[in-house]
């Protein structure tokens, strides 16, 4: 199985939450038949469609926990990412960054060093900064660690899966071979300042949990909101 998967599906068992509470949203970074091997309702969406499908997903049946993800650096759908952060839409987004478009062979996502059969030459782009971005934006709970940081990522996940709001883990996922190269080029930092986690050539990957806050989601700023305004003619959304 996936790291990844294999990471969510421990990290279900270890929440607690039940796998019947939990939703996955994927595009087509993985296929469908790998994913039922994690016994929890799926929704395949287009690309880069994931994060609105599970947000409509999560006001159509608020007991829901949607996990959204989401590949390529989020250069796809990269604008229902931030909306989704600055309204604290009660999901978590787990980003898989590959370096390259997994599904569309040859093609680099932003900030591929390496060659590929559509940049012979190198890509000159700079990845894009995911845990801040996410902290810029609204999130909750930013992570980010490689794909062989097996038990930190399982307790990211569980943790992701039991805390209201918007979290974001960047899980750095290269093809196998490189593994490795990754996990070996990695510092632990928790607590750093998202503004340092940026990736750069010939620099360590900063790794660890970065952020921690409180504020209220979507569906609690909805209801606060409408319920001043409309009193008691207004139905809460019960989560």
């Amino acid at each position: 199985m996936d790291k990844i998967l294999e990471a969510l599906s421990k990290g279900i068992e270890k929440s607690g939450i039940g796998r019947k509470r939990v939703c996955l949203v994927t595009d087509i970074l993985y296929d469908p038949e790998v994913l039922e091997t994690l016994k929890i309702d799926l929704f395949h969406t287009s690309r880069g469609r994931t994060i609105p499908f599970a947000t409509g997903m999560k006001l159509a049946n608020p007991k829901l926990k949607p996990v959204v993800i989401m590949g390529d650096m989020a250069t796809l759908g990269g604008n229902h990412f931030v909306h989704a952060c600055r309204r604290n839409m009660d999901l978590l987004v787990i980003c898989a960054n590959h370096f390259v478009y997994r599904r569309v062979e040859g093609e680099s996502a932003s900030g591929d060093y390496d060659t590929v059969s559509y940049s012979p030459y190198l890509l000159f782009e700079n990845p894009l900064n995911i845990p801040h971005i996410a902290r810029s934006c609204g999130s909750v709970y930013t992570a980010r660690w490689t794909a062989l940081h097996t038990d930190e990522l399982t307790r990211s996940i569980s943790h992701g899966l039991k805390k209201k709001g918007l979290s974001v883990i960047d899980v750095i996922s290269p093809p196998a071979e490189l593994l490795d190269f990754y996990y070996r080029h990695s510092e632990i930092r928790n607590g750093e300042d998202t503004i340092h986690t940026g990736i750069e050539e010939e620099k360590k990957i900063i790794v660890g949990e970065f952020l921690e806050r409180e504020r209220p989601t979507f569906i609690e700023s909805y209801n606060r909101q409408l319920e001043e305004v409309l009193g008691d003619q207004f139905v809460k959304i019960e989560v």
